[in-house]
């Protein structure tokens, strides 16, 4: 267990500085890497959270993206304490609506008009029960199921496919011990819902 969550520590980290970078204006994890004097592919399994970097490594990457490591503690204390207090609490109208609209605009008015204000609170439920890495079976439980079922698939698939989850070893979907995260995207979607409040 401590070297899944670890594992799932390194994609967190790696996932905040790809967006960082991102956010900055580089599109190119190599121009960037350059720019701080990193091999290219070094920087690339750093943000996969492929491997483990030492404390110097990452002050040298956080002062490339112009962040105080400050930021990156708070951001993860912050959603910490935010998925804590919300774990077992339904979304709150605005919090749904705002998760709603998200899915419409990465999916579309098809796949939304189709959905239920059950579906819209499950999808919430799924980000935050995935804060922590969660089986498939985990979430249903979690989310208030007792098994399965197509309807559960169908909205577990959109959170999967918005890339708002991920899988810990996405080289094996089938793997039996798979375990799923909430990625940067997902908890910017429960962010937002939460500020929605």
């Amino acid at each position: 267990m401590e070297n899944i969550e670890f594992k799932k520590f390194l994609i967190e980290l790696g996932t905040f500085i790809r967006s960082r970078r991102k956010a900055i204006g580089y599109n190119s994890a190599t121009t960037f890497a350059n720019s701080i004097d990193m091999d290219p592919d070094q920087l690339r399994k750093y943000e996969r959270g492929e491997i483990p970097m030492t404390l110097k490594t990452l002050n040298k990457i956080l002062k490339g993206l112009r962040t105080p490591a400050e930021r990156l503690l708070k951001q993860l204390a912050d959603f910490e304490e935010t998925t804590a207090s919300n774990k077992n609490q339904p979304l709150t109208e605005e919090a749904a609506s705002h998760v709603r609209l998200q899915v419409e605009a990465v999916n579309g008015h098809d796949v939304v008009s189709k959905l239920r204000p059950e579906d819209v609170q499950r999808i919430g439920r799924i980000l935050i029960a995935a804060f922590n890495l969660v089986s498939k079976n985990e979430v249903v439980k979690k989310v208030g199921l007792s098994s399965k079922s197509k309807n559960f698939n169908a909205v577990f698939s959109i959170a999967l496919n918005n890339e708002w989850i991920a899988m810990l070893y996405p080289e094996s979907p089938k793997r039996h011990d798979q375990k799923y995260y909430t990625t940067e995207a997902g908890k910017k979607v429960l962010r937002l819902a939460d500020e929605s409040k």
